[in-house]
């Protein structure tokens, strides 16, 4: 038997240039799936931000009904200020509080329900034509109703483009989540 056909001696292992072949297309392959993992992240956060929308307008009706009185979600920077005020964007934050007069004003027998904070720097959340940013306070009467039709539109940022969901509440006050409704503003 010959050195060679008996397996010794014989060197196994990797060359330079095989292992940078390899490394070569480890590269590729990462970045190939590095964009659509990006557009995966951002769809999930933009699902778990409307979610968490929805969650605050089903939580101001259900208070409505239950409190058979007014109550009203609005914009407000409480969670990082501490100022029970309703003001600025709802991108910022909310508030959600009983709102017995149905001001724009959390007064002494307004209570304050739940604080939620704004939502992730660079998503934005406007109108469905996505032109004006959501400022408008969402008020429930006792009867569980908004008698108004609105649409707060909520857009990632990605490369060529925006992910989008809407929450949409109808006249009667019954709120329901879309994609693709509406328009993102310009990045």
């Amino acid at each position: 038997m010959d050195r060679m056909s008996s397996g010794q001696g014989a060197a196994f292992g990797l060359t330079l240039i095989e292992l940078l072949i390899v490394l070569v297309i480890l590269v590729i392959t990462i970045t190939l799936a590095a964009s659509p993992m990006r557009n995966l992240v951002s769809s999930t956060r933009v699902s778990s931000e409307v979610n968490r929308l929805m969650t605050a307008v089903n939580l101001t009706r259900s208070e409505a009904l239950k409190r058979n009185q007014p109550v009203s979600m609005c914009p407000s920077v409480m969670s990082t200020s501490g100022d029970v005020m309703c003001t600025g964007y709802f991108s910022d934050g909310w508030i959600i509080f009983s709102n017995v007069d149905k001001d724009n004003v959390v007064d002494e027998e307004d209570e304050i329900i739940q604080i939620f904070e704004g939502i992730p720097s660079g998503y934005t959340l406007s109108n469905r034509k996505g032109t004006i940013q959501a400022s408008e306070k969402i008020t429930y009467l006792s009867d569980g109703s908004s008698r108004r039709n609105r649409t707060l539109l909520l857009c990632a940022p990605i490369p060529g483009g925006h992910i989008s969901k809407s929450l949409i509440i109808n006249i009667v006050g019954r709120p329901r989540i879309s994609s693709n409704w509406g328009a993102c503003p310009p990045s």
